[in-house]
């Protein structure tokens, strides 16, 4: 890397941000095909919507099931089998009409993420599943690089905490499934130690895992009215106290 950086001062400190942020994002890019590799559980048969690109599809996502797994985004790629140019916050598809929905790193830039959610939503079968990558806002990489320029650390980051509030709030069952600790370690799952939980909260990403309910609320009423055709007055007396009790 030394023979390749610029002469110039200024322009090699511009060289080695870059280089910085291209790897740290190159690295996480990498932990996180590796656990949609695992976790995200093609079928036959079964429709995933993946919406945005995350640039390395093809470490993820199984050939035999490519026919089956349609990728949403405003620009590119044309060139995926199964491409639909839309925004995330107005699906073209129908009502419950999808098994699983990926969202890699979408509500961090999009301009209202709580339609984004809503859609999701509505597209997904009753049972259907989501997974989110998410950057953490806590991330000490984040705070150290902010004042950089055009980087994607200054995107609009969502906590894992606040999008499961969200999620519970439109019937998803939702939990961190996964904190990615940092760009140079495979993900952990199920943090158990305390030391391990400060680690997740300053991890470099997130993965959330959230499966559709739904929920159907059967009023309960009580049917009082046919019982008026049949007794005439109040259908329950206050008992009258008797004179043995009041002597």
């Amino acid at each position: 890397m030394k023979n390749i950086q610029p002469a110039d001062p200024f322009l090699r400190h511009e060289f080695l941000k870059w280089y910085h942020v291209a790897s740290v994002g190159q690295a996480l890019q990498a932990v996180e095909s590796s656990y949609l590799k695992s976790n995200l559980k093609l079928a036959y048969r079964q429709k995933t919507l993946q919406i945005g690109r995350l640039g390395s599809e093809s470490r993820y996502i199984d050939s035999d099931f490519i026919g089956d797994y349609v990728l949403v985004d405003k620009k590119g790629p044309r060139s995926f089998p199964t491409f639909v140019q839309a925004t995330a916050g107005a699906l073209p598809f129908a009502t419950e009409s999808i098994d699983t929905v990926l969202l890699p790193h979408v509500l961090e830039f999009v301009p209202d993420r709580h339609q984004v959610l809503r859609e999701v939503e509505r597209v997904l079968k009753p049972e259907g599943r989501l997974l989110i990558l998410g950057l953490n806002p806590w991330s000490p990489r984040r705070l150290l690089q902010w004042p950089s320029d055009g980087s994607f650390w200054k995107a609009r980051l969502v906590a894992g905490h606040h999008l499961l509030d969200w999620l519970s709030l439109i019937q998803f069952d939702a939990e961190l499934d996964s904190s990615l600790i940092n760009s140079r370690t495979k993900s952990r799952q199920n943090t158990e130690s305390r030391w391990q939980a400060i680690k997740a909260e300053l991890s470099l990403a997130y993965a959330i895992k959230a499966i559709k309910r739904n929920y159907t609320l059967i009023p309960i009423e009580p049917e009082w009215s046919r019982f008026a055709q049949l007794v005439r007055g109040p259908l329950m007396e206050t008992p009258e106290p008797s004179r043995r009790q009041l002597k």
